[in-house]
């Protein structure tokens, strides 16, 4: 009997770590998001603790793309010393902002969206999961949409280095897709603000 090997059934993460540190001759890392980051399953990450050879980098992206079908994203950190270094590499089924797109429907397209109690917040709507605990609060007269820094827009920061700008064309879109919320631009709020624990 003849036994076919598949990817669905036998490729295991081990196995894909250690095709990256074979292509890229090099240690790696998992990269473990913190859980308040929730559902990441879309992302596997990996962080690069040696310098790499930029053909072998391009190896592996095509051979990633041509046998498995993913996209690989790299992250450099721009050193003094070095010059560029690549710092992490993503793995993902779609673009970066497809993906980030995807994590924000998984994560936060089930918000409530109540009117504000409080006076000068009144033509603001504020959208959370729990009362006090506000995710987003959309101000109807300027078309903003304040966002939280701790659980959204540091995700983006942090573990794929990109900037406002980036991140507001990817949260746009979600608004749009989730919300309905067109033609808004967005900002940064942070935890212990009024917006973020208003009624």
């Amino acid at each position: 009997m003849i036994y076919i090997k598949t990817f669905e059934s036998f490729y295991h993460e081990d196995d894909m770590d250690r095709e990256i540190a074979g292509f890229l001759d090099c240690s790696i890392e998992r990269i473990e998001f913190d859980p308040k980051y929730k559902d990441t399953s879309m992302f596997r990450g990996y962080s690069i603790d040696d310098k790499v050879d930029s053909e072998a980098l391009a190896a592996l992206r095509a051979y990633m793309e041509n046998e498995h079908g993913l996209i690989m994203t790299t992250i450099w950190n721009i050193s003094v010393l070095n010059g560029n270094v690549l710092d992490k590499i993503f793995l993902t089924e779609k673009s970066l902002k497809e993906t980030c797109i995807d994590w924000l429907k998984a994560n936060y397209s089930g918000l409530v969206a109540v009117g504000s109690k409080e006076l000068f917040l009144g033509r603001r709507v504020l959208y959370r999961y729990e009362p006090g605990d506000n995710i987003l609060v959309y101000d109807k007269d300027s078309l903003v949409v304040s966002v939280r820094w701790d659980l959204i827009w540091s995700f983006f920061t942090s573990n794929f280095g990109m900037k406002s700008k980036g991140i507001g064309a990817a949260v746009e879109d979600w608004l749009d897709e989730a919300y309905g919320l067109v033609a808004v631009t967005t900002e940064v709020f942070h935890v212990g603000t009024k917006m973020a624990t208003s009624l």
